[in-house]
């Protein structure tokens, strides 16, 4: 198309104005596509008007550049907006190929062009265009679209039409490229500030609100900080599954939102906690009444899969400015004061923060609970309990169980400490510490010719899901130079409330090393028959409290044929816990478990007492156990 000089300069002058149009909208950081698409209109009818073109769209990839989706297009009147909306890589291989490898492609007669021939036959249906061309949107990740103009009129595309739609095409690329930072900012912010799970704050976006109240309203606020859980949680993960428990937690949030008086802040911190502020009266009768009401409605039941859920919360209450000064003061408060009310009782239970109650945990994270130093002065201990084949009392290998040898409390059993450290984080510190003395034993034990036995260590959910435990197990796989299949990872059902994805990538890459993965306390979590569905496991430990009742209770022996019934059909290793007498024995017999662990042979032993019975087995390297009779 030939143009004059004048035509000429209104368009350079017409580019520019849209150009600083545009570039003045993407300055802006309230940008959006919606706020965007009027201004991409004029633009494509500007573009149209100077090109004599009867059709011009804006069209953009997805992530891998499979498809390429139209976003916006102006057409003329006698033409219509293309029919087909998307187009497919699979099916269009030419048309793609030529937008990655030209910057810009001149049709003048589409009917001529293999490119434009593998589009999908009706693409130009109701549209009689003859003449097309396209340039790249060349954006930070790559090509991010095309910029296509279309006429009905047969056109020889121009060097100069060529260079100016290379030109807007840039233009394009800076507004794109805009949004898409703008976007990944949001979410980057959505993913630090929101509870994915509820939707709600979480405990970063909480404790800015909180604070930004608190500043603003000064001495003239009297606020309430509520931390609460959920009593039923584990049964909730038992009956319902990881999905029934994300749809209560989800309801109980919307319960919360609806409940608690407007201009309430609230947040979910941890599985089943959620934290909220709120302000009141100085009135305590009344404040009493209203948490009794909200309370009462939280206990109403809420459907799940055609189940009524009843639910029961406890909590802990903090003031502000009686007892705190900000919001983290306000959470660490009334989460002390909870944890002091359960120590009287798991369910309904609630307090009101006292500086006696600091006092107390202050004491105990710092004198009783100091794991670092524990760690440092080789405080803790690991003991073995045998596990036994029932019938020959032939010992196949054992549980590692660890003791803290505290030096002004005495010998601790792991009940004593193990919920700390999983709350102050030294649990990981603590688990790499006993598979590194497991893995030391097991050397010990080839060296001196008892290869044959395994240890089993169990590892906590924080621990397991770390992403660094492969790379850690490895290390001791080099460093001890071990045979991995003899040391077997214990975990409990409860690992997999957390993403199921992660937690089968990081099962497959443990036994990819060749260690057995073994279900700790089976069938008191999370639904348990679900779990061996979904990973791949070789051993379960039948839980005590079923071994206790399998003499007397029906149900008890019912649920442990169940589950020997179902790892025999999956070639799974079953192991029976906590088995003390004869009588548990001669049924765990019957119902076709033939391996235990519990006091009937022996208790956990240290490794002394256990390596003097092994080295002075008559039948050595085997060890056959008589009955524990202490």
């Amino acid at each position: 198309m030939n143009r004059s000089k004048k035509e000429l300069t209104e368009f350079i002058a017409r580019m520019q104005e849209q150009q600083h149009q545009l570039f003045k909208q993407a300055k802006q950081l309230e940008l959006t596509p919606e706020s965007m698409r009027d201004v991409l209109y004029e633009l494509c009818e500007n573009i149209a008007g100077i090109m004599q073109a009867d059709r011009v769209s804006i069209w953009l990839f997805n992530d891998d550049k499979t498809t390429l989706t139209e976003h916006l297009t102006f057409t003329a009147n006698s033409v219509s907006i293309p029919v087909i909306r998307q187009l497919d890589a699979v099916h269009a291989k030419p048309y793609f190929e030529a937008i990655v490898n030209q910057r810009v492609n001149s049709f003048s007669d589409i009917a001529k062009s293999e490119a434009l021939q593998s589009l999908p036959v009706n693409y130009f249906k109701g549209s009689p265009i003859t003449s097309l061309l396209d340039a790249s949107i060349i954006m930070s990740r790559g090509i991010g679209g095309i910029l296509c103009c279309e006429t009905v009129e047969r056109r020889n595309w121009s060097k100069l039409d060529e260079v100016f739609m290379a030109a807007i095409a840039d233009m394009l690329s800076f507004v794109f490229d805009r949004m898409n930072r703008l976007e990944m900012e949001d979410r980057v912010h959505d993913l630090a500030y929101t509870d994915l799970l509820t939707g709600i704050d979480n405990e970063n976006a909480f404790i800015e609100k909180v604070n930004d109240k608190i500043h603003k309203a000064g001495n003239e606020l009297y606020g309430a900080f509520l931390y609460m859980k959920v009593d039923q949680f584990t049964s909730i993960q038992s009956v319902l599954g990881p999905e029934g428990t994300k749809i209560s937690l989800k309801k109980v949030a919307d319960r919360l939102g609806a409940l608690f008086p407007k201009g309430s802040i609230f947040a979910r911190i941890a599985f089943d906690h959620f934290i909220i502020f709120t302000e009141h009266h100085n009135n305590k009768e009344k404040n009493g009444n209203d948490m009794e009401h909200i309370l009462s409605e939280m206990r109403k039941p809420i459907i799940i899969k055609r189940q009524e859920l009843f639910l029961t919360f406890s909590y802990g209450v903090s003031f502000y400015p009686d007892h705190v000064n900000d919001a983290y003061e306000g959470i660490q408060a009334a989460k002390i004061a909870l944890d002091s009310s359960q120590k009287l009782g798991n369910r309904k239970t609630r307090a009101i923060y006292d500086p006696h109650m600091y006092e107390q945990w202050e004491e105990e994270m710092h004198s009783e609970m100091n794991f670092g130093k524990g760690l440092d002065m080789n405080e803790f201990r690991l003991f073995y309990q045998p596990q036994v084949e029932s019938l020959t009392h032939k010992v196949t290998g054992v549980e590692a169980l660890i003791r803290w040898q505290h030096p002004e409390k005495g010998l601790l059993m792991p009940g004593a400490f193990i919920d700390i450290a999983e709350t102050t984080g030294f649990i990981t510190q603590i688990g790499e510490w006993a598979v590194s003395q497991a893995c030391r034993q097991l050397k010990s034990w080839e060296q001196q010719g008892l290869g044959s036995l395994t240890i089993s260590v169990n590892i906590s959910p924080r621990h397991f899901l770390h992403y660094y435990f492969p790379a850690f197990l490895n290390s001791c796989i080099e460093e001890y130079n071990i045979n991995p299949a003899n040391l077997i990872i214990e975990i409990t059902e409860n690992v997999a409330i957390e993403d199921s994805k992660v937690v089968e990538l990081q099962i497959q890459k443990v036994q990819e090393m060749g260690f057995p993965i073994s279900i700790d306390d089976f069938g008191t979590g999370y639904s348990a028959f679900i779990y061996l569905q979904r990973f791949s496991i070789q051993e379960v430990k039948i839980d005590r409290q079923f071994v206790s009742k399998i003499e007397t209770d029906v149900k008890s022996r019912a649920i442990v044929r169940a589950i020997l019934t179902l790892a025999k059909s999956l070639h799974m290793h079953t192991v029976a816990e906590g088995v003390e007498t004869i009588g548990q024995l001669k049924r765990l017999e019957e119902l076709g478990c033939f391996e235990i662990q519990g006091y009937y042979f022996s208790k956990p032993v240290p490794i002394e007492e256990l390596n003097s019975w092994l080295l002075a087995s008559p039948r050595f390297p085997f060890l056959y156990l008589p009955i524990e009779t202490a």
